[in-house]
């Protein structure tokens, strides 16, 4: 009977092989993939040859192992070949510039070959394929010869390798073969050779016209790794507040240029606030890292040379084309012009890198426009902080080239120099900039005092503020911060810290669902909690070992990253066997949100009751400390209704 080469025992219900039958479903989605790429006119007319086969391989494998006939092994077979027909169709047709006309022939060849031969010797389909692969073979080789640019790169050929023995390992006669496991490496294989299918498209097309590639899967990675780097900044900071968020345009090519005070943290805000990662550049030391480079490569990150690292700037030459690739397909490109990170006060001298790559992709890319973004952080230091990110006003590069490009690409000094000048003042407008540090610090905290009494301001609303107070002359400046000095210190000699004096507002109603949460899953709460208890000393005792306000950030980042995934990860396999174990993974990731949820809200209303409690017992001792606050709001509030008038 038909499909009883594959090791998946058949059973009587509704699919004989259910895991090998669902499976099947990935090429599907592959070929709806492929659809709609080519309706959006990322790949020519031919490739809605390849969707259709792939799609009907798809509904052909469910039908094969689903319920086993002649039919259905037709359905299963003929798609099959008609695949491998357009693949050795397009590697042979490329040898004289045919490429989608060659497709073409093979697809319609492998159909009529794989239908006439069902028709006379049913069990060629095996030779058939070999034939497609050694065409394809052959006509790569011959590419190779002739300089074309190649296809089958390292990772693909992996991935092919992979598949196959995937495809061997779900054998009936495997070893690995395991007939009623829910583990099916045939299954495996459905799935391997149609992402398969999608890496030969991308890299096949990308090998025809770089300029114009379909970049499904770094489309796909950008899309995922900016979901993920969402749930990092939601997880690691209390909230985030965007301002300005439809300043950066979604039709055209965008060149993001921020600020570069937290490290690691600051591309990870980024991607988290755009939704996508975008190709970011950073410098070429962070490739000296062996085990950093494959994380590099997945992001797509473009190193960038200095010759301060011992690099040889010129290969900055590659880089630059890369980014008006990316810029010419519609792509965002960040870079942070400050070269450096470091817990600064305010902006630091803005390099002509940014000017430079802008400048020079206007030939493929007219429409380019310089996006600022500023982020500013409430704590560096502490867990869970607040952070604030605003988006300025889009710069039009085309308004900056008024002199062109010169015989070796690069743009004329004079046009770098005024638009780096432009962007070092629209990045000023929303990044922090302050006199120095503790300047910062203190202004920060003033600003939040003054508006606590008002409401609970977001933190964007109080780093307004902060840089208002920043633009105050001199004098001014330095009044607020002896004031707020005089404060803090009488604060300290009482023992209450400020927002304990006049504790933040907390929303009843999430404390009354956190204690009813708590209340009826206390032991899953409890669990949770302690489940990741060691994560949790690991991150903060390697926080606090390192000193660098800016790497801070990075470290805490790195590590609850990868101690939360180890914890899940153990915790899964202590709990569960094989699928079970990553459901058991599964549940302590969400406990652990769960819990994150739960504690928060009640730590924050019991640190302010019991602020309400100590400030009760100090009452006689809070006359001078509430005299040096008045002044303090004073001066605050004087200087923003200067402002404002």
């Amino acid at each position: 009977m038909a499909g009883t080469a594959d090791c998946e025992v058949r059973d009587d219900w509704f699919l004989e092989q259910d895991v090998n039958a669902w499976s099947s479903l990935a090429y599907l989605v592959a070929g709806a993939a492929l659809l709609v790429q080519v309706s959006r006119h990322r790949l020519p007319t031919a490739a809605y040859g390849l969707a259709a086969v792939v799609a009907a391989e798809g509904l052909g494998s469910l039908l094969y192992h689903g319920a086993a006939g002649d039919l259905s092994q037709f359905l299963h077979d003929v798609p099959l070949i008609g695949a491998l027909g357009f693949v050795a169709g397009w590697h042979a047709g490329r040898l004289v510039d045919a490429a989608d006309r060659g497709s073409v022939i093979g697809l319609v060849a492998g159909l009529l070959a794989a239908s006439a031969l069902w028709a006379v010797a049913p069990g060629a389909t095996n030779a058939t394929v070999a034939v497609a692969i050694v065409v394809i073979v052959a006509t790569s080789v011959a590419a190779r010869r002739r300089s074309l640019a190649a296809v089958w790169s390292p990772a693909l050929l992996t991935l092919g390798l992979v598949a196959v023995a995937a495809w061997a390992a779900g054998s009936r006669g495997s070893p690995l073969c395991s007939a009623e496991s829910p583990l099916q490496p045939h299954a495996l294989w459905h799935v391997l050779t149609a992402v398969l299918a999608l890496a030969w498209v991308d890299s096949a097309y990308a090998a025809a016209d770089p300029d114009h590639a379909p970049r499904m899967f770094r489309r796909f990675t950008d899309r995922t790794i900016g979901v993920l780097a969402s749930g990092l900044v939601l997880g690691f900071h209390r909230s985030v507040d965007v301002a300005w968020r439809e300043r950066c345009p979604s039709d055209r090519p965008v060149l993001v240029v921020a600020n570069h005070g937290n490290g690691f943290v600051d591309p990870v805000v980024i991607a988290g606030v755009l939704g996508r990662l975008p190709r970011f550049l950073a410098k070429a030391a962070l490739w000296k890292v062996v085990i950093a480079r494959p994380f590099l490569g997945l992001a797509g990150v473009l190193p960038v040379y200095r010759s301060g690292d011992g690099d040889t700037a010129s290969n900055n030459a590659s880089v630059f084309e890369a980014c008006h690739r990316e810029l010419a397909q519609g792509a965002i490109v960040a870079i942070f012009p400050e070269g450096t990170t470091g817990d600064r006060a305010g902006l630091d001298r803005v390099k002509s890198g940014a000017a430079r790559i802008a400048l020079g992709a206007l030939p493929t890319a007219p429409d380019t426009v310089i996006v600022p973004i500023g982020m500013a952080y409430e704590s560096k230091v502490e867990t869970r902080s607040r952070v604030a990110v605003m988006f300025g006003e889009p710069i039009a590069v085309a308004d900056f080239a008024g002199r062109g490009l010169g015989p070796d690409g690069e743009p004329h000094h004079d046009d770098a120099g005024a638009l780096t000048a432009r962007i070092t003042a629209s990045l000023q407008a929303v990044s922090p900039d302050f006199a120095d540090v503790e300047e910062r610090e203190i202004l920060r905290a003033s600003a939040r005092m003054v508006q606590s009494d008002a409401g609970n301001p977001s933190f964007a609303d109080t780093e307004v503020v902060a840089r208002r107070l920043a633009t105050a002359p001199t004098e001014e400046r330095r009044a607020i911060v002896e004031a707020y000095r005089t404060f803090a210190a009488r604060l300290q000699l009482i023992g209450i810290a400020g927002d304990q004096l006049r504790p933040e507002r907390v929303s009843p109603l999430r404390v009354v669902l956190s204690v009813l949460a708590l209340f009826l899953g206390g032991s899953v709460v409890v669990t949770a909690t302690l489940i990741h208890l060691p994560a949790i000393l690991v991150v903060t005792v390697g926080t606090g070992l390192v000193r660098s306000t800016a790497t801070k950030g990075t470290v805490r980042l790195l590590l609850g990253l990868v101690t939360m995934l180890l914890t899940w990860t153990i915790a899964g396999m202590w709990l569960g066997d094989g699928w079970s174990a990553v459901v058991s993974g599964a549940v302590v990731a969400i406990g652990g949100v769960v819990a994150l949820v739960v504690w928060t809200p009640l730590l924050r209303q019991f640190r302010a009751l019991a602020g309400m409690v100590r400030a009760r017992d100090r009452a006689g001792l809070l006359g001078p400390v509430l005299e040096a606050r008045s002044r303090v709001t004073t001066l605050v509030q004087a200087k923003i209704g200067d402002s404002h008038d």
